[in-house]
């Protein structure tokens, strides 16, 4: 009878042992700008947000994708803005609180909203308004219940005028056709588990800030969406260190468990080694958006916006630099 169990066991773990050290790409799937990806490892199982058009479209057609650890699709749009009772026009940043998942999305007029669903059923629980915030982005749990969420304070408009023509001064045109103009608003706020909102920070040297990460230490590192470095923040918000990369304009950033930081930019993923050193990691063709981990596999979650692809693969070995 043990023999029989360890024999099924086997079975059952087969899919995993094959592909726990192989890169998986999915594409041509059906993903629509797939901006960030999340590990739940309660239910092991992968949820990717999924843009779906431009994000300054107000036109509830977002969605969130659930990928099982093999790669396959178990539900493209398990939780649909075009379903009834659901909202969801440009989801991105994900972070999960207990048994619900917190989705960054847009809003309207006087304001950007955090929106809030089941993590068994996918249905909607609650919405957090961020008044006054311009372009809500990446998001970060905390042990406290608390959320992070970054502003990176864009103005988004509709591209009208002839693209040869000069952008006022720190503007950029975006590829769905809208034009990025800074406010001087970039804040990151905290959403407290009775979900009030406060402000964590605000200041134009955050720079635009984009991805959030929690790093063992409590400290928060945080990609510029505009400038060319991550930066860290303590507990309090303060900033505490900054770090260079020769590309700029960050999106996802993040910690490997051996102190590589890695930054997702310039159409490439930037790694800083612990020695100093600066290279790219091998194989990376489209821009990677809000990357994240599976610690329990020992994997990089990597999704590719414009390629409308998600890379699965193993972290690199480790190496003396």
């Amino acid at each position: 009878m043990k023999g029989k169990k360890l024999f099924a066991w086997l079975l059952a773990a087969l899919p995993l042992l094959a592909t726990a050290d192989q890169r998986i790409v999915l594409e041509d799937v059906g993903f629509a700008f797939p901006e960030s990806v999340i590990h739940d490892a309660q239910r092991d199982v992968y949820l990717v947000s999924n843009v779906n058009g431009r994000a300054i479209d107000v036109d509830d057609n977002g969605f969130i994708s659930r990928i099982s650890p093999e790669g396959r699709v178990i539900d493209l749009k398990w939780i649909d803005g075009q379903r009834d009772g659901i909202t969801l026009h440009a989801p991105k940043g994900l972070a999960i609180v207990g048994n619900v998942l917190y989705v960054a999305d847009h809003g309207d007029a006087e304001g950007n909203v955090v929106r809030l669903f089941d993590l068994d059923s996918g249905a909607p629980v609650g919405e957090v308004k961020i008044p006054r915030s311009y372009f809500l982005n990446s998001l970060a749990a905390l042990p406290s219940g608390d959320v992070l969420v970054t502003d990176s304070a864009w103005q988004l408009t509709l591209t009208t005028d002839d693209a040869t023509q000069p952008l006022a001064p720190g503007a950029r045109r975006h590829h769905d056709q809208s034009t990025w103009s800074p406010t001087g608003q970039d804040a990151i706020y905290r959403i407290g588990p009775d979900r009030k909102v406060s402000v964590f920070a605000r200041s134009p040297e955050l720079a635009q800030p984009n991805g959030i990460r929690l790093l063992e230490s409590g400290n928060l590192l945080v990609g510029s969406s505009s400038a060319s470095h991550v930066y860290e923040l303590d507990p309090s918000g303060k900033k505490i260190s900054v770090r260079y990369f020769p590309a700029r304009g960050f999106d996802g950033v993040g910690k490997t468990p051996d102190g590589r930081i890695l930054a997702s930019g310039g159409g490439k993923l930037n790694v800083l080694w612990p020695g100093g050193k600066v290279d790219t990691h091998p194989g990376i063709d489209s821009h990677v958006t809000d990357l994240n981990f599976d610690l329990t596999r020992g994997r990089l979650l990597l999704p590719q916006g414009p390629a409308n692809a998600l890379v699965i693969e193993p972290l690199p070995a480790k190496a003396d630099q």
